[in-house]
């Protein structure tokens, strides 16, 4: 299997190729579970592989284009498309199952009678995706593997070749500006479409980072988060569906003129008990959503996030910071609880070429770096590498008479992290926020713009280099 570290400074056509026969190598793996009858994770675990796959080639459509066509894609969909009835209802018997346990005897007789139309209907979903994914798999995936195992390279595109690490940083980010739309559309829990789509982009925003695990810092953690959303969003749409199911499926009431044998088995009043229960489950998942989720999570997700775009652009070699800097009157009372890191930091001596030492301790522990800034304004190119504590030592007495002092503080807003920086050694009060392109628009929220004095981007006296002291 080839190392992903080494692929982040390779030409992204052939990365991409490279992780996407993983994926491939993954999807035979969890097809050939399929075959196990007690296997009972099989067909999600299939149905997960086939999307991690899908998801990757249409990200990277443009860089795998003469190795992967309409056709070859339009199949993938199709194999997704028939095992989508038979895990749906799978999802629905496991809940039912969960569900007889809390019923009473009058209404377990609508969870029996729904349990044995769900069955026999499953047993059908079951017979026609097995038929058709032994008809298409294997050659599908023997062409894919093919396909994906080669490319031409014309010797004189080589020069201007962007390396994977590049593309993958454009990648997440894009990832994730669409699932924040996403989130942003979505107003209470009867916006199931509008939920749906979110769960959806949020997977794809996940599929991108996987591969990533294990060679990017904070990658973990941010899939981890993405699965939880996942999750509170499934259970939400999941519910939404099962409900229109029971409906769709509930017979007539039981007439007076039944016998007692024929009432005792009527199970309209157990479905009706269902439906209820379907409600509160939907509710439920809503709140733990919107209070946990976007309330905490998704600013925790966009930290990550924002430090791992940087990363893979270090990486790359594309060091560029895009940020705008503002004055700020006060501290904004919303750093109360907010992350925070305590920084010293100092300038070496130099006129075109200034290096910055910097000490940052969090509560996770204490960091020293090396970085180097060139440009003015705006778009500056910045090189930034970590220390050890030993070389810090050796070198912090070279800044004496630049240096200065103060406390970081990390809000996330809408999907951006501003952070506050509370000079300590100083009154002043700044407050920048990072940009993935000078284009982008900034929107001040409300909170930043109750102690805004102006924006101070490019302004020599708010650099930090000229503050140092």
């Amino acid at each position: 299997m080839t190392d992903v570290r080494s692929l982040l400074t390779e030409p992204t056509p052939r990365a991409a190729r490279a992780v996407a026969l993983q994926l491939l190598d993954l999807l035979e793996v969890e097809y050939k579970r399929l075959e196990q009858p007690g296997d009972t994770e099989a067909l999600h675990d299939f149905r997960v592989a086939l999307r991690r796959l899908r998801s990757w080639l249409r990200a990277y459509r443009r860089d795998v284009r003469d190795s992967i066509g309409k056709k070859s894609m339009s199949e993938l969909a199709e194999l997704a498309s028939v095992t989508t009835d038979s895990r749906d209802i799978e999802v629905h018997l496991e809940w039912l199952t969960e569900q007889e346990k809390h019923l009473n005897a009058a209404d377990r007789a609508g969870a029996i009678w729904l349990r044995s139309r769900l069955t026999a209907d499953k047993a059908r979903a079951d017979a026609a995706f097995t038929a058709d994914l032994a008809n298409a798999f294997v050659q599908l995936v023997a062409r894919l593997r093919k396909n994906l195992s080669r490319y031409a390279v014309a010797v004189w595109d080589q020069e201007g070749t962007e390396w994977w690490a590049v593309t993958a940083a454009g990648q997440v980010q894009d990832g994730f500006v669409a699932f924040r739309r996403r989130l942003a559309s979505i107003e209470n829990m009867n916006d199931d479409e509008r939920a749906h789509r979110a769960r959806i982009s949020g997977k794809r925003l996940r599929y991108l980072l996987e591969p990533l695990a294990g060679v990017i810092e904070g990658v973990p953690e941010s899939v981890e988060l993405l699965k939880s959303a996942q999750d509170q969003l499934g259970s939400i749409h999941d519910a939404h569906v099962f409900a229109r199911l029971v409906r769709r499926h509930a017979p007539r009431p039981t007439p007076d003129s039944a016998t007692p044998e024929e009432k005792a088995a009527d199970p309209v009043s157990g479905l009706r008990a269902l439906a209820r229960r379907l409600k509160t489950r939907r509710a439920r998942s809503w709140r733990t959503f919107a209070n946990n989720w976007l309330e905490h999570d998704f600013t925790q997700l966009s930290i990550y996030v924002h430090a791992i775009v940087r990363e893979l652009r270090e990486v790359g070699g594309e060091g560029i910071e895009i940020e705008r800097k503002y004055l700020l009157k006060h501290v904004p009372p919303e750093t109360t609880g907010a992350p925070v890191a305590e920084m010293s930091q100092g300038y070496l001596p130099g006129k075109t070429l200034v290096e910055r030492l910097r000490r940052v301790k969090t509560p996770d522990g204490t960091k020293y770096l090396r970085t180097i800034k060139l440009g003015t304004g705006l778009v500056r190119t910045e090189i930034e590498e970590e220390a050890s504590a030993a070389v810090f030592k050796r070198m912090w007495p070279l800044t004496k008479g630049k240096r200065l002092t103060k406390r970081r503080f990390q809000l996330a807003d809408a999907g951006h992290v501003w952070e506050i920086d509370v000079f300590t050694d100083r009154k002043l009060v700044l407050a920048e926020i990072e940009l993935t392109s000078a284009a982008e628009e900034v929107e001040i929220p409300d909170w930043l713009a109750r102690c805004l004095v102006r924006e101070v981007t490019g302004e020599p006296e708010y650099l930090n280099h000229t503050l140092a002291r």
